[in-house]
């Protein structure tokens, strides 16, 4: 049992000297303390994903996102999002075994005052899948997993742009 803890603590010294951190909270402007998420692609419809993450994090950054652009400071807008993938190999017989997948948005992010903080912006982030014709569901199921984890990159990348930016 001491040996575990003892191993516990060693581990987290390391960890610590080494500069790595858990992403927590994002040190933010205080003008981005009330946000407003707006997503122009789909008037009508239902956020994107990136949306629905961005508004995750800022939350659990301790920004109040709220749902009237009145109520704001700021307004995150996202321009354009979409993921699409593509062949990259193939076997002899033409299967496909390889593919690479992609999730792009370009956003932008305006004060209450008007004054444009972030003008629009392009990110992406990209993954490559393999595929198992034995195993198509699982391909589905990872497509869609990668999809997730590419939005949530994305997420924090528009986070950590937020950071290092000064009005």
């Amino acid at each position: 049992m001491r040996l575990i803890a003892l191993s516990g603590i060693l581990l987290t010294l390391l960890l610590a000297g080494c500069g790595f951190q858990l992403r927590g909270q994002a040190d933010l402007p205080p003008e981005l303390a009330v946000v407003y998420i707006q997503s122009i692609q789909g008037i009508g419809m239902p956020p994107g994903i990136l949306s629905r993450r961005l508004q995750t994090v800022l939350v659990g950054s301790g920004v109040n996102v709220v749902r009237d652009p009145a109520q704001a400071t700021a307004t995150i807008t996202i321009l354009n999002e979409g993921s699409g993938r593509r062949a990259v190999a193939a076997d002899r017989f033409d299967i496909k075994r390889s593919y690479f997948l992609v999730y792009n948005a370009t956003y932008q992010v305006t004060l209450a005052n008007g004054k444009t903080l972030i003008s629009a912006e392009g990110i992406s982030a990209n993954r490559n899948l393999l595929f198992d014709e034995n195993r198509v569901l699982g391909f589905e199921a990872a497509q869609e997993s990668l999809i997730d984890s590419m939005a949530d990159e994305l997420a924090w990348q528009i986070i950590r742009r937020l950071q290092a930016v000064k009005s």
